[in-house]
């Protein structure tokens, strides 16, 4: 059963919380049995830590490289698998597997189940467990009268099958598995706490009472125990290895000698048990009114079948071997009389109200902590954290409490419990009755050795004329190493990989008959030529080398070398600026394109601006005819309310019209040269600024130059087959400022001053307004979907060529048709 041996004292909370070393016992001073524990403690502490910082992989079970320990052997159901024998390391602790043609079924504690269905994770569950004389016999002393002696602590497991709700799914491995949320929740630790609380009396009046202060009211000095019987199963917890429950409804029982009294049943005749040992202090033993617990050697590492069925039963009588209970325990006693090989009673004291359990009730004051619950004597005890809790069948906590009136409990401390301590890690995936992958993880050892690259992979050389084998220029290089210290005379064999090309390596053939080996030297290095077969230059070339044992055996992973013949259709090609070989990936194919192309030349994909027409509310303005763009052409000051539209003309039915124009970039730009100035507080200063004191000198009273503003407007890009359209629509203001145009004459009509005073009169005819018409070509293209070039307009202008946002300036691009931006320009003239 976990730790229950009776000792002065399990649990000792010094100030430093730092782990001692040892412990150092002194002349004429006290050694207790709480101090040969902590110095086992301690040294297991030590022992096990140092080991677990080591090996590492926390929450995985580490094995040595070549150990079959537990390793899985899957078969049709879990039951079936085979476990393998041999020990491991779970974070720290030694776990061993002595049992041979070992099963899930029939491990020391067999796991019994329903089959899962689909894949399965088989995980091991490892806690520390205790061992005595009345379970092991070797462990008492015929020689004191099978005395009890000292027990023994053991590293107990079981390998269970786990399914999380609604099945893991396709793809189960070990490193999605620890990462399920179910998984976190079937390791995670119980996080319920207990705290004891003494009765706080006045003081006692009689002058010969030990507890003058109240409190614990006893005169002998007890190791309390307080352990998890049972409760509510929390459904939203797994409950492969048993149920998790909640505070609420939690039911605990209590020893006073921390459960240490157990007796091996031998037979079982009504409710009537004959035990052996037999009673050997009638002070401490099994007593009417006390209660008796059936417990199996399996209950602890799985606590499944002790949480489904009443076990615990009051004592009616009992002599020094026959324990009788309670007419309650007649069918539990029937069903083990025919075999009662592995059963036990264990002795728990009842509750002041004569129950063997008590449960617990959440506080209406605090709902995270329980009422508290009497344990007579002057002490109580309250559980803790409420809905957040998480306890476990046999979860257990201890305190001592001693003959003046003392308790060994920090007052106010809330605790989780003091053990078992549960640990878990996966040991394979189950994918199917004949495919498991290994969890465990595979630890190498000091002084392993390991096969070390040191030069010669991935030589390249040019291909020669004819076939035959060529000696690589550089030598293959190895070496063997343990730690920091070389290994002299370590055997190398060179092989061939499977699927590979026959080659030699230090003059020997190495195909997939034969191999070659070699030696260290001195300094742990070896070295060979490596010649490749020259009549296949269009493939990669691999030989391995391995670490053997004087026998041959491999040790480790092979090294793997690569090598091979360059030659233009294995060399790659980055296109520059020749646009014929844009679309060639290697230099054969660009060699190939230069010579199909050689005395000809190369006609470039075009797009071809057909038209550009003006849109105005009762006609159309078109700027290109036979071919010619009208530069300077008159149209009226409306020509383009409506908009102006580009229609472009693409070689391919299948190449889309794009452009690398962001939102806010002008794609189509409309421009209008004004007069300046035209605002009234411009002309104001203007005709000020120009006087000069004489009445009669002329002053500046007219628009002497102009000034570019760029119309507000938004493009569309829209396509047909074999045509595309660009459309530039003037936004409502703009629309509204060329139709006003007769009214502010772009600002040549006179205004008055602050003073009321007419500064000059409008002109008799307005000139038109020269509008310049810009279209970034640069930024219109189409991919060819033969060669995967961009096929631009037909501009010619500087242009644009860029990185990441395709704009900025490339003055070195010789495409004329990605030279830039196409201008032109016409006048706006006000009719009427």
């Amino acid at each position: 059963m976990t730790i229950r041996n009776d000792a002065t004292r399990l649990t000792v909370r010094a100030q430093d919380e730092r782990q001692p070393r040892s412990v150092v016992v002194r002349q004429g001073q006290v050694l207790l049995d709480a101090d040969l524990d902590a110095q086992g403690g301690h040294l297991l502490d030590r022992v096990e830590t140092e080991t677990g910082d080591v090996l590492g992989s926390g929450g995985r079970l580490v094995v040595p490289a070549a150990s079959g320990a537990f390793s899985v052997t899957p078969a049709a159901t879990p039951g079936a698998c085979g476990i393998g024998t041999g020990h491991g390391f779970l974070g720290g602790w030694l776990v061993e597997n002595r049992t041979e043609n070992c099963l899930v079924g029939n491990q020391p504690h067999p796991w019994t189940g329903t089959a899962a269905t689909g894949p399965v994770l088989l995980a091991l569950k490892a806690l520390v467990r205790y061992v005595d004389s009345v379970e092991e016999p070797a462990y008492a002393d015929p020689a004191l009268g099978d005395a009890q002696a000292a027990g023994r602590a053991l590293v107990d497991w079981q390998v269970f099958p786990f399914v999380p709700e609604g099945g893991w799914g396709p793809g189960l491995d070990c490193a999605t598995a620890t990462e399920h949320a179910d998984w976190k929740k079937l390791v995670q630790p119980s996080t319920g706490t207990l705290t004891v609380v003494p009765d706080q009396a006045p003081p006692s009046s009689d002058p010969c009472s030990l507890t003058p202060q109240g409190g614990f009211s006893r005169p002998e000095n007890l190791l309390y125990r307080i352990e998890v019987h049972g409760g509510v199963p929390n459904s939203d917890r797994p409950d492969a290895d048993g149920p998790r429950f909640g505070m609420e409804g939690l039911t605990v029982k209590l020893s006073r000698r921390n459960a240490s009294v157990l007796a091996r049943v031998v037979t079982v005749d009504g409710t009537a048990v004959t035990v052996e040992p037999p009673a050997l202090d009638p002070l401490n033993w099994f007593t009417a009114g006390a209660y008796a617990e059936f417990v199996s050697e399996h209950d602890d590492v799985d606590p499944r079948d002790a949480a489904q069925g009443q076990r615990l039963f009051q004592v009616a009588r009992v002599t020094d071997t026959v324990v009788t209970l309670e007419t309650a325990a007649t069918a539990l006693a029937g069903s083990i009389k025919s075999d009662t090989t592995g059963w036990f009673l264990r002795l728990w004291d009842a509750f002041p109200n004569g129950k063997g359990v008590a449960t617990a009730q959440a506080s209406p004051d605090d709902p995270d902590l329980s009422l508290p619950l009497d344990l007579g004597d002057g002490l109580a005890i309250r559980l803790g954290r409420g809905g957040l809790d998480i306890f476990r069948r046999g979860d257990h906590w201890t305190f001592a409490a001693r003959a003046d009136g003392s308790v060994d409990w920090p007052e106010g401390l809330h605790e989780r419990p003091h053990g078992p301590e549960t640990r878990y890690a996966p040991l394979a995936a189950l994918t199917g009755p004949t495919t498991a992958r290994d969890c465990r993880v595979r630890a190498a050892t000091l002084t392993d050795r390991a096969l070390l690259y040191r030069g010669g992979d991935g030589q390249g050389i040019p291909a020669p004329a004819g076939g035959g084998f060529v000696t690589l220029p550089g030598r293959l290089r190895v070496a063997v190493m343990r730690g920091r210290v070389p290994v002299p005379s370590a055997v190398v064999t060179w092989s061939m990989p499977a699927g590979g090309i026959p080659s030699r390596v230090g003059g020997s053939a190495v195909d997939g008959a034969n191999s070659f080996t070699s030696e260290t030297d001195e300094n742990g290095l070896c070295e060979v030529p490596w010649a490749v077969d020259a009549s296949r230059t269009d493939e990669d070339h691999h030989v391995q080398a391995v670490l053997t044992s004087p026998t041959g055996t491999p040790e480790g992973p092979p090294l793997l070398f690569t090598a091979g013949f360059r030659t233009a259709a294995g060399t790659s090609y980055r296109p520059g600026d020749c646009e014929l070989l844009q679309g060639s990936k290697t230099v054969q194919e660009a060699l190939d394109v230069l010579c199909a192309n050689m005395g000809g030349s190369v006609v470039l994909p075009t797009l071809r601006l057909e038209s550009i027409n003006l849109s105005d509310h009762d006609g159309v303005w078109n700027l290109i005819k036979e071919g010619l763009i009208r530069n300077g052409a008159e149209v009226s000051h409306t020509a383009f309310v409506g908009g102006i539209h580009l229609s472009i003309s693409i070689p391919d039915s299948a190449m889309q019209l794009k452009t690398a124009a962001q939102p806010f970039d002008p794609l189509i730009e409309v421009h209008l040269d004004l007069p300046y100035p035209v605002t009234d507080p411009d002309k104001v200063y203007w005709e000020r600024a120009s006087e000069s004191g004489v009445p009669l000198d002329p002053t500046i009273t007219a628009p002497f130059g102009f000034h570019r503003v760029r119309l507000d407007g938004t493009v569309k890009v829209t396509q047909t087959t074999g045509t595309a359209r660009l459309q530039w629509t003037p936004s409502e203001t703009a629309k509204m400022f060329l139709d006003r145009a007769p009214q502010h004459q772009w600002g040549n009509k006179a205004v008055l001053d602050e003073f009321g005073t007419t500064q000059w009169q409008p002109a008799e005819t307005v000139p038109p307004v020269l509008c310049l018409l810009r279209i970034r070509s640069a930024h219109i293209w189409a991919l060819d979907p033969n060669t995967g070039r961009r096929a631009y307009l037909n501009a010619e202008h500087l242009g644009a060529q860029g990185t990441a946002t395709h704009r900025p300036l490339d003055l070195s691009w010789r495409d004329p048709q990605r030279a830039a931006d196409l201008d032109l320009f016409f006048y706006l003239k006000v009719n009427g």
